[in-house]
């Protein structure tokens, strides 16, 4: 079945005009996210002026952190290391600097600072670039629930409120980022049959009534390689499936034109059961309300 919003593979490229929408809610959302670092390196600033010697800096225990961070360890890579061996390396790490960049070893020390926690900046906006298209998702699903008079019970992270973890409604489970044992990898969205939220539930196949794949990237230039990540994902699940596949779909924020040929193509051979680009509202409703149909 070809959604009604989608009558050829031009009606799933992304617009310019969403392309550049898409890049403005992630440099917002990047603005904000960014604030803490910056008030981080400010106080890390005013520290420093106020140190005489660099040798002092090692004592300083009210802003370890951020000279772990200015001599390039992350947050993954301190953990590493014993309180001991990082105030080793973390004294070897300041002499050099100290030596290669003289009386401008205090800028050097924020610049370095800057550079790591931009490094940790990035990851964080590719965990938000997902949340944005599972928040887009979750919320069409919640709407088409409300259309049909359905009202759901809606559970939450615990660490992170903005996030959905599951919906559900009569007879009807609909998990997000979840890991089943015999699929071994995330699945972005799974849709089971019946009301039991339990990983035992996640195990039998026989509940299994659709999957997808959602990618929020805006990006036109790694368009293509989320498609190839999803396309991978996809078919895993078929894999698992010798029998009675769920029924598969994917949506996308950024869909190029070669691309958007290939889905659409996998659409009318009913290797994908939906698809919708996620900047186009009348086609994520469509997926959602066929979802919430099943």
């Amino acid at each position: 079945m070809i959604p009604k919003s989608i009558k050829s593979s031009g009606d799933l490229v992304t617009s310019h005009e969403a392309t550049r929408s898409g890049f403005l809610e992630q440099a917002l959302r990047k603005t904000k996210k960014a604030t803490p670092y910056i008030v981080q390196a400010h106080r890390l600033l005013d520290k420093l002026k106020k140190v005489g010697v660099l040798n002092e800096l090692v004592g300083l225990d009210d802003i370890r952190d951020e000279l772990i961070a200015a001599a390039g360890f992350s947050d993954k890579a301190a953990s590493r290391f014993s309180s001991e061996e990082l105030k080793d390396s973390l004294f070897t790490i300041l002499k050099d600097i100290e030596k290669e960049n003289g009386d401008k070893w205090r800028e050097e020390i924020l610049f370095r600072f800057l550079l790591t926690r931009g490094d940790s900046l990035g990851g964080a906006m590719r965990n938000i670039t997902g949340a944005i298209a599972q928040e887009k998702f979750a919320g069409a699903i919640l709407a088409a629930l409300k259309a049909r008079a359905v009202n759901p019970d809606v559970e939450r992270s615990s660490n992170n409120p903005d996030k959905i973890q599951q919906i559900v409604w009569p007879d009807r489970v609909c998990f997000f980022d979840k890991t089943p044992k015999f699929i071994s990898k995330n699945i972005d969205v799974i849709l089971l049959g019946g009301c039991d939220t339990s990983n035992e539930a996640l195990s039998e196949q026989e509940n299994y009534l659709a999957c997808g794949e959602l990618k929020g990237g805006i990006d036109p230039a790694g368009a293509d390689e989320h498609w190839k990540t999803a396309g991978s994902a996809l078919q895993r699940i078929r894999d698992c499936f010798p029998q009675n596949p769920p029924k598969l779909f994917f949506a996308g924020a950024a869909i190029e034109e070669s691309m958007a040929k290939e889905i659409f193509t996998q659409l009318k051979s009913g290797r994908l059961a939906h698809v919708a680009n996620l900047t186009v509202p009348e086609q994520l409703s469509d997926l959602a309300a066929w979802l919430v149909a099943l």
